[in-house]
């Protein structure tokens, strides 16, 4: 997949890349920062705006998602496999936007399942 662009929320105009490579956000912005960026096209920010995410494949971020895997982060202060809930996408993103990447790791959680699989 790459990347994809994942909605924050149903009602507001906050978009974020995601890759699949590192799991993580690459970049934060209102909908005309996404496409001024130039690595989007403005139907890839409508399949969002419609499903929560631009991806058409594996759906990855889509409203239904409870939680996105996170692999890669700034400020890295838990060990393993690590969650973000769906809910928190919001608050991840303004946090990341406004430079804060110590408050958006706050809002991140293990994954027990990846733990369970691991022991």
């Amino acid at each position: 997949m790459g990347r994809c662009i994942l909605k924050a929320t149903r009602d507001d105009d906050l978009y974020l890349e995601w890759s699949s490579i590192v799991d993580a956000c690459t970049l934060v912005g209102t909908r005309a920062e996404v496409l001024a960026s130039g690595r989007h096209r403005e139907d890839a920010l409508d399949r969002a705006d419609r499903t929560g995410t631009s991806d058409r494949v594996a759906l990855l971020g889509c409203w239904d998602d409870n939680h996105l895997g996170v692999g890669t982060t700034e400020h890295r202060q838990q060990e393993g496999p690590l969650l973000l809930d769906r809910a928190d996408l919001a608050a991840f993103a303004r946090h990341l936007a406004d430079g804060d990447s110590r408050q958006a790791e706050m809002l991140l959680m293990p994954d027990p399942e990846r733990w369970d699989e691991a022991g």
